[in-house]
């Protein structure tokens, strides 16, 4: 038997992930279409907006995280989604595909699902980290980062560093998640303020 150095399709790691694919501009919600007639796994984070164009006002859905759709593919099955019109590229770390944790991706499709108010707000990395104990979004983890808006949970999305800015109940939230977060916030708060 001639000794090769392939290693059989079978023994790699052909697990379902997550991963963002860069698109052309305003092209989110036509390639997320033609992904899902290929039977592609995708999703595209959308808010309702109203805009008034002339003497009409009209609701439309916008990307929350504009340029980007997230697709559940393996790391093989990745040519047919790039060959999709308007896929700019896919995430990666040099040549290797990055995915994105499904925590994060559960988090959004859920806050998305539940018709609560969502809008896209800069890259939060500290703050008070809390769980949502209760409602729709029951489960969810994500940060505090103003005391003065408490009522507002910040999502994250680390990979491309966006984060959403959902609506939430206050009594819906439990104490903080990991007390060493924050207690970075604070002491980022602090020096930032001296």
């Amino acid at each position: 038997m001639p000794h090769t150095n392939c290693t059989a399709f079978d023994e790699i790691n052909v697990e379902m992930q997550w991963f963002a694919f860069r698109v052309r501009p305003r092209h989110e919600k036509s390639v997320a279409l033609q992904l899902r007639e290929k039977s592609e796994e995708c999703f595209v984070p959308l808010m309702k907006r109203t805009k008034k164009w002339a003497k009409r006002v009209v609701v439309v859905e916008l990307p929350v995280i504009a340029g980007y759709v997230f697709c559940r593919s393996h790391r093989f099955g990745m040519l047919p989604i790039l060959k999709t019109f308007g896929v700019v590229d896919l995430i990666r770390s040099g040549n290797s595909p990055v995915p994105i944790p499904d925590s994060e991706i559960s988090a959004l499709e859920r806050a998305i699902s539940a018709a609560v108010s969502v809008e896209p707000c800069p890259y939060v990395e500290v703050g008070q980290k809390v769980e949502i104990r209760s409602g729709p979004l029951a489960g969810i983890v994500g940060i505090v980062s103003d005391r003065k808006k408490s009522d507002q949970l910040i999502l994250s999305v680390a990979l491309l560093r966006r984060s959403v800015r959902v609506q939430i109940e206050l009594a819906h939230l439990s104490g903080p998640r990991d007390l060493s977060v924050a207690t970075v916030a604070h002491e980022n708060n602090l020096t930032r303020h001296a």
